[in-house]
């Protein structure tokens, strides 16, 4: 189990806002076809695990439906420097490069607990929006970021992948849906990850449906829908 996967979702997305590809790109694009096992049912919330094809590594996927719109969810994601208030271990994400109206380089740091070291990663993250379905997605992919120093007390993951779906339904709610494959680098205690795989995920998407509920995310006018 040492190292079965550091879930920083989203990380993240934001942490969702980490991810790369390389022999693993059916992570992204197959991963409905995953055996998914679902690990957890609370609160409207479900998180699921599967094995992944040629890798040693899990990958999570999470889904609930909150009440509130598209481009508020969209806002709250794409405000980095309050990551922390909702995502689990996100220290801290900031905007590195932004490259078109839906697609930057950003720069995450995730706080994990003692003993493990932190770990930080540099993302290319882009948006897509389906004008007819209002479907709206994001995908994270880490990039090689040998140009960037690695800091001190950090370890820099090369490898995840995730992304984001918020489908909009005819109640009024979003459907949210996340998908993440990470490669840790480097060896976890068993207790962490069975924290991080299951725990975190949950928490992070229970702490998005509070957070997102906040004036400055219901009253956002998001660029990507202008």
């Amino acid at each position: 189990m040492s190292a079965n996967c550091l879930r920083l979702l989203l990380l993240l997305s934001c942490v969702h806002l980490c991810w790369l590809f390389s022999p693993y790109v059916a992570a992204q694009t197959d991963y409905v076809n995953y055996d998914w096992q679902l690990k957890r049912d609370r609160h409207d919330i479900r998180i699921y695990l599967s094995k992944v094809p040629d890798s040693k590594f899990r990958a999570v996927r999470a889904e609930m439906q909150v009440d509130a719109s598209v481009e508020s969810l969209v806002a709250l994601i794409t405000d980095l420097p309050n990551c922390k208030k909702w995502v689990v271990m996100c220290q801290k994400a900031e905007l590195v490069e932004q490259l078109s109206s839906t697609e930057s380089i950003v720069y995450t740091h995730n706080d994990v607990p003692f003993p493990v070291r932190d770990r930080d990663v540099y993302s290319h993250v882009v948006w897509s929006h389906d004008e007819a379905t209002g479907v709206v997605k994001m995908r994270s992919e880490a990039i090689d970021a040998s140009k960037y120093p690695v800091r001190r007390g950090r370890v820099r993951i090369v490898y995840a992948v995730s992304e984001w779906h918020f489908k909009p339904l005819a109640n009024g709610q979003v459907a949210i849906e996340s998908f993440a494959h990470v490669d840790p680098n480097g060896a976890v205690p068993a207790w962490l990850i069975n924290f991080l795989i299951v725990d975190a995920p949950y928490k992070t998407l229970k702490q998005m449906r509070a957070r997102v509920q906040q004036p400055q995310y219901q009253n956002a006018e998001v660029a990507l829908f202008q």
